[in-house]
């Protein structure tokens, strides 16, 4: 019998709440750091990582899609890209603009959230055979949800965007 209590709206925008919610995925990122780091064969590690991966190359495709990206391909095979250098996945997009390639490229980043927002309410909790369902399920997921390099040089094309909202942030910031 499971006592888990899901975050409810009201209560998820509480600075407890989320504090909780992002610190509730710190054993599967730990776990994820750490089999990375002890699976010494790249094949093996990303047989290890695949539900992250694609999760990940799934992200870039929504946000994509939504975003008038056009996705034309998607790749969940690893491959060799040179010595010691592995590509995990990949998804290719015909119409990146400024306008839509930082969150193209920052969509990974979506995985957190998700991860967040099933996590328990901190209201009564105490570890139980479901945390660590989430936590193992999670790892892989949460391994790969940081964007890649190649994600982050995609970012770039968004710089007007990116200047706009820097400057829009200090405004907010210093406007006093």
């Amino acid at each position: 019998m499971s006592n888990w209590t899901y975050i409810s709206r009201p209560e998820i925008l509480t600075y407890e709440t989320l504090l909780f919610a992002l610190a509730y995925q710190v054993p599967a990122w730990l776990l994820g750091l750490l089999l990375r780091q002890l699976i010494p064969h790249p094949m093996i590690r990303a047989f290890f990582v695949l539900p992250g991966t694609f999760i990940h190359e799934l992200l870039h495709l929504m946000v994509g899609l939504v975003l008038n990206g056009k996705p034309v391909t998607i790749s969940l095979w690893p491959r060799r890209a040179g010595k010691g250098q592995w590509i995990l996945g990949a998804a290719g997009f015909a119409n990146l603009r400024w306008y839509n390639s930082v969150f193209i490229g920052l969509a990974p980043l979506l995985a957190i959230v998700v991860a967040m927002l099933i996590a328990p309410a901190p209201s009564g909790w105490s570890a139980q055979m479901g945390d660590f369902k989430h936590w193992a399920i999670a790892t892989p997921i949460l391994a790969m949800c940081l964007p890649s390099s190649v994600d982050l040089k995609l970012t770039l094309k968004s710089w007007p965007l990116l200047c706009t909202l820097m400057a829009l942030l200090v405004w907010i910031v210093f406007r006093s």
